[in-house]
């Protein structure tokens, strides 16, 4: 549900909003605060959702360019020139910050709600 909820809300936030890196962040964390139920779900959660938009977005605009400007940023850090790296260093960054945002929301809403103790019968 986590997952499912960040990619749709990120994918048209970023397709509305234009790549606005802050969006993420609020909404990976406002998901986390919410929906997360252990840390290590909302963490890689948000993480693969997000780095599958951005990866996505960022073929699909580079794709729309014909490969102008991945070809120059590929050239700037020393990478192939048709590189899929590109796509994937994108999707790494992008995919960390919302990590990071939703673990963070998760942990906020532990502070407040305390788990019920496990019993044993």
């Amino acid at each position: 549900m986590v997952f499912v909820l960040i990619a749709l809300a990120v994918f048209a936030s970023q397709y509305f909003l234009h790549w606005q890196i802050w969006t993420i962040s609020l909404i990976s964390f406002v998901v986390g605060a919410i929906l997360g139920r252990t840390a290590w779900g909302a963490f890689f959660s948000a993480f693969f959702a997000v780095f599958l938009v951005w990866s996505a977005m960022a073929f699909w605009k580079d794709i729309q360019n014909d490969q102008i400007l991945s070809a120059r940023i590929a050239l700037m850090f020393g990478l192939p020139a048709a590189s899929e790296w590109f796509f994937v260093i994108t999707g790494i960054v992008g995919g960390v910050l919302a990590s990071f945002s939703c673990l963070s929301g998760y942990y906020l809403k532990r502070i407040f709600i305390q788990p019920l103790p496990q019993t044993t019968i």
